[in-house]
């Protein structure tokens, strides 16, 4: 009889260790491709697609405060899966980001959120990446640097012949004298003067704010200091902004500002660039952050590129982008 119990009790260990689930393993991020244009200019469109092998029943949700400020993501990220066997599933997390600054931006690991029924959940990282973003000014209008002036025409040497400059002096002052006389009789005549308009010379909020930046930049590199530096940026780009859609930018706020643009219906991305190069500005300005040369250089083009964005088609000049 007591090896009877024994078989059984053995029978039942057996049984219950052959039922138990296995622990569940943790997922693995096996691959990350980039899909880019061949030139990604500001707010272009990259496709991240993420491949992760997991336990089925598994899900995942990208964590978007691991983004740096430079990117965003764009549109709602999308998830497939696919059976691999022995339990297992490859999901895929297709999402978009768009840059808005132009130059080098790293996007460091992203970090992936996953979560199941029975299962703990926890977060995976992908590798970091880098993503170059072009300048959408031309050439030529990304130039702060000022030019030289042409060379000054040099005047030849008149005639030593007295003659001829008196002759002319003597004709110019008599057509004067005359010309006076008579427009004195019609002002008596008529008890009026009639006064031409005045010639305006045209001139729009983008190049007043191109002239400022001009200056901006000419004077940092003269003097390095970056508190005046980015307070003229910051000041240009508010000006700017209440000039040409008539709003007190310069009383707002950043993220009062952001909300402003974009209820006068203005573009996403201008207005995300914006908001993102003022709150550089404040960084520096009143938190005493101090930025590498190369992005004080890339914050001024950031700079154009809100003025130029808005721009109206009409009044663009020559060579720049439609």
């Amino acid at each position: 009889m007591r090896a009877v119990a024994s078989a059984l009790l053995l029978a039942l260990i057996c049984v219950f260790m052959t039922s138990s689930p296995a622990s569940a393993a943790d997922p693995v991020v096996v691959d990350m491709q980039i899909d880019s244009p061949d030139q990604v200019t500001v707010g272009d469109r990259l496709t991240y697609v993420i491949t992760i092998e997991a336990d089925r029943g598994v899900e995942f949700s990208l964590v978007q405060s691991t983004l740096p400020p430079e990117v965003e993501v764009a549109g709602t990220p999308r998830t497939t899966t696919r059976s691999v066997g022995e339990g297992r599933i490859e999901v895929k997390l297709t999402f978009q980001l768009a840059a808005f600054v132009p130059g080098d931006v790293i996007v460091p690991p992203l970090s992936l959120r996953y979560f199941g029924k029975d299962i703990e959940g926890g977060t995976i990282q992908t590798q970091a990446s880098r993503i170059s973003v072009a300048s959408v000014l031309p050439a030529s209008g990304g130039d702060v640097e000022p030019r030289d002036l042409k060379p000054q025409a040099e005047l030849g040497l008149g005639s030593p012949a007295w003659i001829a400059p008196a002759v002319a002096a003597a004709s110019i002052a008599l057509i004067v004298v005359c010309t006076l006389l008579f427009w004195r009789v019609g002002v008596l005549r008529q008890r009026a003067a009639y006064v031409p308009a005045p010639v305006v010379i045209a001139e729009v909020p983008e190049d007043r704010a191109r002239v400022v930046l001009d200056r901006t930049g000419v004077d940092f590199g003269a003097d390095g200091d970056y508190v005046s530096y980015y307070r003229s940026i910051g000041v240009t780009v508010r000006s700017y902004l209440t000039e040409r859609y008539g709003f007190p930018a310069f009383a707002l706020t950043t993220r009062e500002l952001e909300s402003e643009m974009l209820h006068r219906g203005l573009d996403r991305w201008q207005v995300r660039v914006a908001g993102g190069l003022l709150a550089q500005c404040d960084s520096v300005v009143y938190a005493h952050y101090r930025p590498a040369a190369e992005r004080a250089d890339a914050d001024l083009t950031a700079a154009y590129e809100i003025v130029e964005m808005s721009r109206p088609e009409e009044l663009a000049p020559a060579g720049a982008p439609s």
